[in-house]
């Protein structure tokens, strides 16, 4: 396994982590609360790290072109870098077509799938977590496909309608697949357990299975991120890693404060 490397400097005290927030012009309420997010409470965190999943579905940097949520994101993304935050972006199982151009325009750094964070006395491993999910077969086979070089390339060389109407078809067998799914494939403890002694990290973080929860064994940490609805739900919740001037790093969970608060 091969990681990314991010070293937070000792001025980072506050870290805050979230993904799986599936926003666009089907999620309102989500894509709203986030964007307030970004301008509110995002603003005392020292860096922000989206774990994936930031979009239901990207088919390409230009959809900016033609989707107005997402540009209400990316201009509230810019707006918390502007303000002096670094920006980490991870690409998730929804979202893998992220590119540079939509970096560079929200004042971001993309960041590998897995990378290892040196955040002062700890370790943490960062990670969408979809990879983790070893009993989801067809799904591993079908991310090893559009994963790979020339299938992305062939994708994108499409016009854009048709990628969009390609992304609206895949986004209903989805959610057709799911209402029809029992069992749902969790993260495998033992891989995760694996990556994290390759690359001698004692925290994971992680997102992706909807399952929040902090998970010990054999001395490791796995915290699993929250994802937001605010539409059909009411759910949301920031990770923040809270770092003292010793360098020891605390965990705190809360819910996401808009800037009227």
């Amino acid at each position: 396994m091969k990681s990314d490397a991010l070293s937070a400097p000792p001025r980072w005290r506050r870290l805050a982590f979230v993904s799986d927030l599936h926003l666009g012009a089907d999620a309102p309420r989500t894509t709203a609360a986030f964007v307030d997010w970004l301008g509110g409470d995002a603003r005392r965190a020292d860096a922000v790290f989206v774990l994936g999943d930031l979009f239901e579905s990207w088919v390409g940097d230009d959809q900016l072109a033609v989707d107005a949520a997402a540009a209400a994101v990316c201009d509230a993304l810019r707006g918390y870098a502007a303000g002096g935050g670094q920006l980490a972006l991870q690409r998730g199982n929804r979202d893998f077509l992220l590119g540079d151009a939509f970096a560079a325009r929200c004042g971001a750094r993309l960041i590998d799938d897995p990378c290892l964070l040196d955040c002062g006395a700890q370790r943490v491993l960062l990670t969408h977590g979809d990879a983790l999910c070893l009993d989801d077969h067809a799904y591993l086979q079908w991310r090893a496909q559009c994963r790979a070089p020339h299938w992305q390339a062939a994708f994108v060389a499409q016009p854009l309608p048709a990628r969009l109407a390609q992304a609206g078809a895949a986004r209903q067998a989805s959610r057709d697949a799911h209402a029809a799914r029992t069992v749902w494939a969790d993260a495998d403890a033992g891989e995760a357990l694996r990556w994290l002694r390759a690359c001698g990290a004692p925290w994971m973080i992680h997102g992706h299975t909807h399952r929040p929860r902090s998970h010990w064994r054999d001395g490791t940490l796995r915290e699993v991120l929250s994802d937001w609805d605010l539409d059909h739900a009411a759910r949301a919740q920031v990770l923040w890693l809270l770092r003292d001037a010793g360098g020891s790093v605390a965990v705190r969970r809360a819910a996401p404060q808009p800037a009227t608060c």
